[in-house]
């Protein structure tokens, strides 16, 4: 690369000479190499205009990044089939060099698809001749669907596995990944059988996606390997039952677009985090379900319908988050008796009915949210403050968030009625989302509620 001597005048009027350090031509090829590794194909191919040492850089680079719309930024004049010609042109290109020299370890191409599945089941002959570890595909359908060629269930490479937007047919399609690890499947057409099929033919999967997957009413997830699973139902498709069975299984995240599903985890006795959001689930099927799992540390419990009343009995619970921020959810009522409690959050519009057998609790989090009207700051909504606050007394740091000041500052009448619930509290921090106006009775509220504070923080 070469560099420009430039003048430029100092505070005494001298002229100072002024060299330009070009340190990226000194930097080792292994390291160039890495950091165009980072960037689009496309951008890594333009670096080839730098010099004659960068003219061939980017056919060594170990990844391959195709993305249609951002690439034809690159090309200029975007206007329809125009683009997408170069588009295509662009990529065969690409593809044409022999790459001889060069392992390529993660392959990812992201383009709209037309039809005429031909073009990208020849683009994917190459990450299947080339061995790669890593696939990324997403293939947005538009009056069609793309359905993905089966030689890519047979790389014995592969590591990793994202599918975006594509069809899986393999009911007969002999499936063989025995080096995947993570697989990734979002917006796919699939039914049961596919996925049983997919599974049975990657033995040492650990990490399992399933996002907005449409056809699968009531998969079968079997994997004796498998370490963490997350499942996203759409407002549209989502399964009806769902079983897990997998006795390694330590993290099952479950987001249900409010949609009911049975679900049946009693074989995965081995998880330690757990969450249920947008759920539509029993206060019967969680108390039933938590006891069972000896090695549950983390519970979450976010906005899930059908559940008036929670009950949590686990001894090794160590942290649990409620967020109630659902109207339906306004009278829920908790009782907790987890002796290894650590920490605790709760989100809500209201203050729920709860009992807390946690003589170990650090720290509690509670988030009043700021939708409630100032003006339902009544009585009952202070009484149930005070009743709520004092299940955590014991607890060594408490803090509050909440949208209007006028939410914790309790009234005198109830001051003299009630106990103060925090009497053992050490540590509190406390914000508001909106700024303070009655400063001095707020604090005042607060050392009410907890009067032996060593530390009291407001923001």
């Amino acid at each position: 690369m070469a560099t420009k001597r430039v003048k430029e005048k100092n505070g005494t009027g001298e002229n100072l000479d002024l060299e330009p350090e070009d340190r990226i031509s000194d930097l080792p090829d292994a390291v160039v190499l890495h950091i165009l590794s980072f960037l689009p194909t496309i951008a890594a191919v333009r670096t080839s205009f730098l010099s004659k040492r960068w003219r061939r850089m980017w056919t060594l680079v170990p990844v391959l990044d195709f993305y249609d719309q951002r690439d034809l930024d690159y090309l200029r004049k975007p206007n329809g089939n125009k683009d997408r010609k170069k588009f295509f042109k662009f990529v065969n290109e690409c593809l044409k060099h022999p790459y001889a020299d060069t392992t390529i370890t993660r392959f990812k191409l992201k383009a709209e698809f037309y039809g005429g599945g031909h073009r990208v089941d020849g683009w994917l002959k190459f990450p299947v001749n080339k061995s790669v570890k890593e696939l990324d595909l997403h293939v947005s359908p538009t009056n069609s669907v793309y359905c993905l060629p089966s030689a890519i269930l047979c790389m014995r490479t592969l590591t990793v596995l994202n599918l975006n937007g594509l069809e899986l047919l393999i009911s007969s399609t002999k499936v063989c990944l025995p080096s995947l690890k993570v697989l990734h499947l979002v917006n796919i057409d699939m039914h049961d059988l596919a996925l049983n099929n997919l599974l049975l033919g990657c033995p040492y999967l650990e990490k399992l996606h399933i996002h907005y997957c449409s056809g699968l009413l009531n998969p079968l997830v079997l994997s004796s390997s498998m370490k963490s699973m997350e499942y996203r139902a759409g407002y549209r498709n989502y399964a009806q039952t769902m079983e897990v069975d997998a006795r390694n299984l330590l993290s099952f995240v479950y987001k249900g677009g409010n949609n009911k599903c049975n679900i049946n985890l009693v074989r995965c006795v081995a998880v330690r985090n757990l969450s249920f959001s947008g759920a539509c689930l029993t206060h019967q099927w969680l108390e039933d379900l938590i006891p069972q799992l000896s090695f549950l540390e983390s519970l979450n419990v976010d906005s899930c319908y059908g559940v008036k009343h929670i009950k949590i009995m686990n001894q090794h619970l160590k942290n649990l988050d409620l967020d109630c921020r659902t109207d339906e959810l306004d009278l829920l009522e908790v009782a907790v008796d987890a002796p290894s409690l650590v920490s605790f959050t709760y989100s809500g519009y209201l203050m729920l009915r709860i009992s807390v057998n946690a003589p170990d609790l650090l720290y509690a989090d509670i988030n009043v949210c700021g939708q409630l009207k100032k003006a339902a700051y009544d009585m009952e909504w202070y009484t149930r403050l005070i009743n709520f606050l004092s299940e955590f007394n014991g607890t060594k740091k408490i803090h509050i968030f909440c949208g209007y000041e006028k939410a914790i500052i309790i009234p005198n009448e109830l001051r003299e009625i009630y106990p103060s619930p925090l009497s053992d509290l050490k540590y509190l921090k406390v914000k508001t989302a909106f700024p303070l106006f009655r400063k001095v009775m707020f604090k005042k509220s607060l050392l009410w509620i907890a009067p032996s504070l060593e530390t009291l923080a407001i923001e």
